[in-house]
């Protein structure tokens, strides 16, 4: 979704000083729209949340404007570039991926007429390591069974199609702004989350306290073996009850109000640096993406990917690329390809 104050923001100075007031003041009610609407019941929420917000949208400024210039995106980038030989397998599948991915569709969707000359975009991709066993050429003998290590480039995706440069870096922009209300909401809903399970099994204990309370009919009385077991279950359940209200209480005392939740939320954006890295990563590989050893011969392509580094370890290959509109392929005529199908039986 594009939200017009983001691109408002995003194309003024990265300073802090030079964000417009009101700017930050709708920036500031994205957040609360997309983690809790009740914080607007708080009268100082915006004042709470102003620091962290600039914070963050000057850090995601920051951010994308360290990710190199676009480059060429077509046969001769291809074949000049080691980054493109590395992440595609070639021309083709470069091609056929920056024509047919959603953004793309949705762009030439609301560009009936006739395109700029070029297009850029930003490119995605994971990047996996496997370790395998294979040939190595030592001299003039080929060594078998050796351990080597490929990388591989999957999930490729042009998330991003704009008429320049600078609105496709103003997209991604957004995209990391946007990530970081993501961060806070998923923070806010496991706090809550973690709640509920402890209430739910705080209600379980004392069911099964009372259960064992009618079975043991505890009195003067019931001093047999029987009734020393049920004395011993309900000792371990009244340890447990224990256990779980004092985690409660710590949930409580942390979360349990609005005032308390948007504290969390200020302290997100506050910290965008932990959510939000980015990586350089070098790589010597030979023609089939092998890894090389630094004192093997050989090296094909050296490239150096920058690499996106988001929450639980996930990580996004990203490129930027200007993609001559020339190049892109005609989107498939599912009927024709259908009919061809039923001819070929």
């Amino acid at each position: 979704m594009v939200f017009g104050f983001l691109r408002s923001i995003f194309a003024t100075p990265s300073e802090p000083s030079g964000f417009d007031k009101h700017l930050i003041e709708a920036a500031i009610e994205r957040v609360i729209d997309g983690t809790d609407p009740r914080f607007r019941a708080l009268r100082h929420y915006q004042r709470r949340l102003w620091e962290p917000v600039e914070h963050a949208v000057d850090f995601v400024v920051r951010f994308v404007n360290r990710l190199p210039p676009a480059i060429a995106a077509d046969r001769e980038g291809y074949m000049n570039d080691p980054r493109l030989r590395t992440l595609f397998a070639s021309p083709e599948h470069l091609r056929e991926a920056l024509s047919f991915g959603e953004a793309m569709r949705e762009y030439l969707r609301q560009h009936p007429g006739p395109l700029p000359v070029d297009l850029y975009g930003a490119i995605g991709a994971r990047r996996a390591e496997k370790n395998v066993l294979g040939l190595e050429l030592d001299g003039e003998l080929v060594r078998r069974e050796v351990a080597q290590v490929v990388v591989n480039f999957s999930n490729h995706r042009v998330p991003i199609v704009a008429d320049t440069e600078r609105d496709a870096r103003r997209e991604l922009m957004k995209r990391g702004f946007d990530y970081l209300i993501g961060v806070a909401l998923q923070q806010l809903s496991t706090a809550r989350t973690a709640r509920t399970r402890l209430e739910r099994q705080q209600q379980q204990l004392l069911q099964e306290k009372a259960g064992c309370l009618r079975a043991a009919r505890l009195d003067l009385g019931s001093l047999g073996e029987a009734d020393g077991a049920k004395a011993v279950d309900l000792t371990a359940i009244e340890q447990q009850l224990a256990g779980v209200e004092t985690k409660l209480r710590d949930l409580r005392s942390d979360s349990a109000t609005l005032e308390d939740r948007l504290g969390g939320v200020a302290t997100t954006f506050a910290e965008p640096e932990k959510y939000l890295q980015l990586e350089q990563v070098s790589l010597s590989l030979d023609s089939m993406n092998t890894k090389l050893r630094p004192d093997a011969s050989g090296v094909v392509s050296t490239p150096t990917f920058d690499e996106i580094l988001l929450a639980e370890d996930r990580r996004v290959t990203a490129l930027f690329v200007r993609i001559p509109s020339a190049e892109l392929l005609p989107p498939p005529d599912f009927l024709a390809e259908a009919s061809r199908v039923l001819d070929a039986f």
